[in-house]
């Protein structure tokens, strides 16, 4: 068990801290991980989201009980904290928006796969390309739309509601990590097969994607103390503890089998996606309490994924 947490945290914590020796011994600046994170957002992350898409069995990606349960605990730990965020700590919708990203979006790929690859093996990665697929389809839109709406209330004053959301949406269908991940579900469902001349350049882009955000994110912590406070505390008790409480409670409603219930469980307690941060970066918004909250939440992640699997197994 402690090696198989080492084998998974050792990657993360190697990388982020090359990206902060990076900013201390001056090969660059703070302000590169802005760069970064664009590359990440507009590039990488979706090219990486399309080719995980375009991979999976497309009968898997039609159980329909096994994505609901991860489409509850998902999207549920997302409302329940952009109620807290708007509630609670007084928000406006931008900044609810990415704190509700902080608390819902696991790092799935980078810290749930190893585990779930030792754990269950070869199946354990459906999980993570489902879950991948609902917050390239669901979460992330959302979060495009309240951000842009976020933005455009500070500049208009009145404008109806529903015309407003109409706008954001067709401006966040327009956004790289939205459509191009769409579009990989859209041709696995429709058995399109992509050439490989085609295939090997967006795999290479899309590699980049985890290594890129996590030294983005050391280079970022540079000069900086990662804060524990109210908002931290929140942030990570909901995306560590109440996310893996809210998809056991609802795997166990809709009766998933012992192996798709260790999957959406070990998935719940995954600690925040490094691209939660990359999304306060490039939105320039909320920009400490989500850094904090992934490095504590990561560092805490070891404990609680520990847990979880000694829960389920």
């Amino acid at each position: 068990m402690p090696l198989l947490l080492l084998q998974s945290l050792f990657p993360l914590v190697f990388i982020m801290l090359l990206g902060w020796s990076s900013g201390k011994l001056r090969y660059t600046r703070r302000e590169d991980a802005t760069v970064l994170a664009t590359v990440v957002i507009r590039f990488a992350l979706p090219f990486h989201l399309f080719i995980s898409a375009l991979n999976t069995n497309p009968d898997k990606i039609k159980n329909i009980s096994f994505m609901t349960v991860l489409i509850i605990g998902l999207m549920g730990s997302y409302f329940l904290a952009l109620i807290f965020s708007r509630y609670v700590f007084r928000h406006d919708i931008k900044t609810c928006a990415i704190q509700s990203l902080v608390c819902a979006f696991p790092d799935m790929a980078y810290f749930g796969a190893p585990v779930l690859a030792v754990l269950i093996g070869p199946e354990g990665f459906l999980g993570v390309l489902v879950g991948n697929l609902i917050t390239s389809v669901v979460m992330i839109p959302l979060t495009i739309i309240l951000i842009r709406m976020g933005d455009r209330n500070s500049q208009v004053g009145d404008i109806h509601p529903a015309r407003l959301i109409l706008e954001n949406l067709f401006l966040a269908v327009r956004n790289p990590i939205v459509w191009i991940p769409i579009t990989g579900v859209l041709l696995s469902l429709a058995g399109v097969t992509i050439p490989h001349i085609l295939i090997t350049p967006i795999e290479m882009v899309g590699k980049i994607a985890g290594g890129l955000s996590l030294f983005a994110l050391g280079l970022l912590f540079y000069g900086e103390r990662p804060s524990f406070n109210l908002q931290t505390f929140t942030n990570v008790s909901i995306k560590n503890l109440i996310q893996p409480a809210i998809m056991a409670a609802a795997g166990l409603y809709f009766g998933l089998s012992h192996t798709l219930m260790q999957q959406v469980v070990i998935i719940g307690a995954t600690p925040s996606a490094i691209a939660a941060g990359m999304f306060a970066l490039r939105s320039e918004t909320y920009i400490e309490s989500a850094s904090s909250s992934i490095l504590i939440g990561t560092a805490i992640g070891i404990v609680t994924e520990g847990i979880m699997i000694y829960l389920i197994s």
